[in-house]
């Protein structure tokens, strides 16, 4: 025979029920902050490596520029030192100290150096054949003692002022 659930239970089990449903919303809520949260990380470590990308081609960018300045300050130092001036007033009258004089000198050589040991001109390129005309045996010709079968250009047709293979050209007047 089956027992009987007394008030006192049904009540408890609606309870449980009750609570239970409000478990089950504050878990949901819990898994959407989690889920937000790592979504977030992601992002956050996205917006870094974008950001640690940018960092480096700007020092880059930096390191380039700051070389090159350095090494037209080096040449105004050169160019200084030409006017018969010592080192020392030539560091002077630029505004630097003579170790910085120095270093800039050194900047200076190292870029024509290095301008030096890069070729200006790119190696020439394999020369590309060049298409000869079509050369066939002219049917009946003689090569002049009496044997048949020389082979002679085919002559094509020209303008005025482009010669064609195998005549001389008019003067230009």
């Amino acid at each position: 025979m089956a027992k009987r659930k007394s008030a006192a239970q049904i009540a408890a089990r609606e309870q449980a029920r009750v609570l239970q449903a409000q478990f089950d919303v504050l878990a949901e809520r819990r898994l959407d902050i989690a889920t937000r949260a790592v979504a977030m990380r992601k992002d956050l470590d996205d917006f870094d490596d974008e950001t640690q990308i940018l960092i480096e081609q700007l020092v880059a960018k930096r390191h380039t520029k700051r070389s090159a300045m350095h090494a037209q300050l080096g040449a105004l130092a050169v160019e200084m030192i030409d006017t018969k001036v010592s080192r020392s007033e030539a560091a002077g009258r630029l505004g630097m100290t003579l170790s910085e004089m120095n270093a800039a000198r050194k900047a200076f050589d190292d870029a024509v150096r290095a301008r030096a040991e890069v070729p200006s001109t790119p190696a020439p390129a394999a020369a590309e054949p060049v298409p000869t005309p079509a050369v066939d045996p002219v049917p009946g010709a003689t090569s002049g003692d009496g044997l048949p079968g020389v082979t002679l250009p085919r002559q094509e047709s020209g303008t005025l002022d482009e010669p064609v293979m195998g005549t001389i050209a008019p003067p230009v007047s």
